[in-house]
């Protein structure tokens, strides 16, 4: 784990591929087990809340807006998070953000299959912004660990350039390093839907075991500010 010139985590390919996996399996087990909604994907929401509104289908329009906002909250509370490192009352605010999403997630997977489905969207997506807005970078690039369009056009970018531009290491390096966090994504939302078919809410054990699993491998060594993973 390093911390980039702006104060964001930057963090290498092992964990940046988990983080996309549970990104993946969090809109897979939202849009599966609870209502069609995508928990990091706003871009999907944005579009559905858009053609529900035009089709008069307000109650649907209403399950899209809500993680739209609590996405906004999360993206505000992890700058708070940041800006308490920044004033020492904070020391590792990535430790922090990851805590934070496993105590939701286990919360939510104790949570019965009645519940209604806005508590456990809204919640994820707040979680889940969180994350996006803390890991943003791997190897020295940006990257996105919670929906994976501008994951896939750096894919595209660097097959052309290996194909086209001359086979330069560079793009190589950048190439696989983006295919594994997609092909992690993809992964990881179809791990959802599948879990979510067959355990309902307790399935995000998975995530939370995963989030557990970085969580301990980014815990700074004695006399170390952070660790490469």
């Amino acid at each position: 784990m390093e911390r980039t010139p702006d104060g964001l985590q930057a963090t290498q390919l092992g964990n940046s591929a988990f983080l996309a996996l549970i990104g993946g399996y969090l809109d897979g087990f939202t849009y599966v087990g609870h209502g069609h909604v995508f928990a990091n994907a706003m871009t999907g929401n944005v579009v559905l809340l858009g053609v529900n509104l035009v089709t008069s289908s307000w109650h649907q329009g209403l399950r899209h807006l809500l993680p739209i906002i609590t996405f906004f909250l999360g993206i505000s509370a992890a700058k708070a998070v940041g800006l308490g490192a920044q004033r020492k009352v904070i020391r590792y605010p990535y430790l922090t953000v990851l805590a934070v999403e496993i105590c939701v997630l286990l919360g939510l997977s104790f949570l019965p299959g009645t519940t209604p489905d806005f508590w456990i969207t809204t919640s994820i997506a707040f979680a889940s912004s969180m994350q996006v807005e803390t890991f943003r970078e791997v190897n020295g690039h940006a990257f996105n660990t919670t929906f994976t369009t501008g994951n896939l056009r750096t894919l595209s970018e660097n097959l052309f350039d290996w194909f086209f531009a001359g086979h330069t290491e560079e793009a190589r390096k950048r190439m696989w390093d983006f295919f594994v966090i997609c092909l992690a994504f993809f992964l990881g939302a179809a791990g959802g839907g599948f879990g979510t078919l067959h355990l309902g809410n307790r399935a995000l054990w998975v995530d939370v075991l995963l989030l557990v699993f970085v969580l301990l491998r980014l815990l700074p060594k004695r006399g170390q500010e952070a660790v490469h993973a």
